[in-house]
């Protein structure tokens, strides 16, 4: 919850996208910072988790069914939210992305973004991407990657999916880690959640959300997964604690 309320804090007073040179830190931090809870960097976090999470097994076949298991949970999970994020939440808010509202206004394009976003996403991206490619002055100073994430995030922007993907996903490995420390706490809980948090600030600050977008994507995310933690079912499923698995034979 701390690292949530310092998120609030953070995307609340960060005064949101500005422009950044071609292949500047800056751009480079946020860029990949938001990446790495997008689908291709969550897909990675959920490898690498499992893996990590396989070494708590005493025999290779534990190893084994802790993998697949936290895999197919964790991968279960997000691409189920995901899928009602976009196709239920944002539709049915209908808020426009600031990336686009930046892009038309720049342009000072005459096309409006209710009737772009009533096309097919890649009608969508086709028409943001000519915008851009054709005006030659005022994108000219944005780093081509942070243009190339707005015109492929064709959609809606209320709630932020990468958010919610960063904070449940977090809440449930730093949970982990606290079950696999002895309940102790310490440093490690807490970097999966740091890591949320920038990916947080990362989304205000690359134009694709507002910070409310942000609050209710990682809010939702938080909540979600202390719902999911509180049903011992689930958490079983989560949860790779040392007490699920078979016992070494000691000769």
């Amino acid at each position: 919850m701390s690292c949530y309320a310092l998120m609030l804090c953070a995307v609340w007073v960060y005064p949101g996208f500005t422009e950044c040179a071609e292949g500047s830190i800056w751009c480079s931090i946020i860029y990949w910072s938001t990446q790495s809870a997008g689908r291709p960097g969550t897909l990675i976090i959920i490898i690498l988790t499992s893996v990590g999470f396989a070494l708590t097994g005493n025999t290779a076949l534990d190893k084994l069914k802790v993998m697949l298991r936290t895999f197919v949970v964790l991968s279960i999970f997000l691409a189920g939210f995901a899928w009602l994020n976009d196709n239920v939440l944002k539709p049915a808010f209908h808020i426009s992305r600031p990336s686009h509202l930046y892009i038309i206004k720049q342009a000072h394009s005459t096309l409006r973004l209710d009737s772009i976003y009533t096309l097919v996403v890649t009608k969508r991206r086709t028409i943001f991407n000519e915008i851009i490619s054709s005006d030659t002055i005022h994108f000219k100073s944005v780093d081509r990657r942070i243009l190339n994430h707005w015109v492929e995030e064709a959609g809606y922007s209320f709630p932020s999916g990468h958010s919610f993907n960063a904070f449940l996903l977090g809440t449930f490995i730093a949970w982990c880690i606290f079950e696999l420390k002895g309940r102790k706490i310490g440093v490690l809980p807490f970097l999966p959640l740091l890591w949320a948090s920038i990916v947080g600030l990362s989304r205000v600050a690359i134009g694709a959300h507002t910070p409310l977008d942000v609050t209710a994507g990682a809010g939702l995310g938080l909540v979600l997964s202390h719902a999911l933690l509180a049903i011992p079912a689930v958490r079983k499923l989560i949860v790779p604690v040392a007490r699920d698995m078979h016992p070494v034979n000691v000769p």
